[in-house]
């Protein structure tokens, strides 16, 4: 997934217009492309101190990483938080080493799911993202936690709900029931608040918007919270929600992905933007409007001259700023093509779809 299609050339295999470089500009070719190799090679030592086992692997993934005047996926500055500071770095690393030693102690379980080496590529992806959008402390201790007891699109590993109070202790009440509910809910009633949202359709006065969980859990209600504001769970799970499918879409989309249960495949190469691609649109123009004055005396019930928090102004700009990023790679060819919903990604939900589509069985 380190690649997009033909990024992948090495400067040598790289076309060169005429005329052809000269001896001067090949020593400096051959000069950067050194030390290039060296710092690779110093970054992977450096990593390594902390993990020596990873050395060969690291040294390796670095030293293969290629010079170019681009990213080869638009999520990699995000992913790699180039934009933050040396000291917004630090502070991060701190809290992580403080976060994965809790988890060591109180809840050795969750490092099967996390990583006892390092946490999931994944997972740390989305919590740079959105520590790149500038998001709240919740959103980014739930983005490291999001799939802890299985979801809808990740059934290989599920922590048992009876952990949900250890690690609530860990990152906080808030960042562990989004990461809850990012696990329990079928994603198509999601949705479906998104494009009532989009309308103009906001639940009444008082009243927060509600999802349920996947049908082979009981498709129980799952209502959100409010917080300092209306629909402010709603938000939230919305920004990482997003956050979550944007650090993947172009990996997921550089190969053929095959159904986890089932015959068939799960997208073909180059059809995994093809998955919620509207309701993401959508998730991308609401967030934008989370600084918008008037929509937040509207519709979040915020009162006149309230000032916008920081974390909700940033994620404002910075999040369908990324999406349009994002979706300006993907290839013409499959702008076209829609998969609104999850296939089964487990045998239970193969179960329950299942049953469901017998329900259409009628003989008379």
């Amino acid at each position: 997934e380190s690649t997009r299609d033909g990024a992948d050339a090495t400067l040598a295999d790289t076309p060169r217009l005429a005329p052809a470089p000269s001896r001067v500009d090949s020593a400096r070719l051959e000069a950067w492309e050194y030390l290039a190799r060296f710092a690779a090679s110093m970054a992977a030592f450096v990593l390594a101190r902390r993990s020596p086992r990873s050395l060969p692997l690291a040294a390796a993934r670095l030293c293969q990483r290629r010079l170019s005047t681009e990213p080869a996926y638009a999520v990699e500055p995000y992913r790699n938080l180039l934009n933050a500071t040396q000291e917004q770095r630090s502070s991060w690393a701190d809290a992580d080493a403080t976060l994965h030693a809790a988890m060591r102690e109180h809840v050795p379980a969750a490092l099967a799911h996390n990583g006892e080496e390092d946490f999931d590529r994944h997972l740390v992806g989305v919590q740079s993202v959105l520590r790149s959008w500038g998001a709240a402390e919740r959103l980014t201790n739930a983005a490291l936690f999001h799939s802890i007891y299985g979801t809808e699109g990740f059934q290989g590993y599920a922590l048992p709900l009876s952990h949900r109070g250890e690690i609530a202790g860990l990152i906080g009440a808030k960042a562990e029931r989004l990461a809850w509910i990012f696990c329990m809910v079928d994603r198509a009633t999601v949705d479906a608040t998104v494009f009532a949202a989009a309308e103009g359709d906001w639940p009444a006065d008082g009243v927060e918007f509600a999802f349920r969980a996947r049908p082979e859990l009981g498709a129980f209600p799952l209502p959100l919270r409010s917080g300092g504001t209306r629909h402010s769970e709603w938000l939230d799970f919305l920004t990482l929600s997003l956050a979550d499918w944007l650090e993947q879409v172009e990996g997921a989309s550089s190969k053929q992905v095959g159904r986890p249960v089932g015959d068939g495949v799960l997208w073909p190469k180059g059809e995994a933007w093809a998955y919620r691609r509207e309701a993401y649109a959508e998730m991308a123009a609401l967030l934008a409007r989370r600084a918008d004055p008037a929509f937040r005396r509207s519709v979040l019930g915020e009162a006149e001259g309230s000032e916008v928090p920081p974390e909700d102004a940033a994620v404002a700009l910075a999040a369908p700023a990324m999406h349009a990023e994002v979706f300006g790679r993907e290839p013409s060819w499959s702008s076209g093509i829609s998969q609104p919903t999850t296939p089964p990604m487990g045998a239970a939900a193969l179960a329950a779809h299942e049953a469901r589509e017998s329900a259409r069985c009628d003989f008379g």
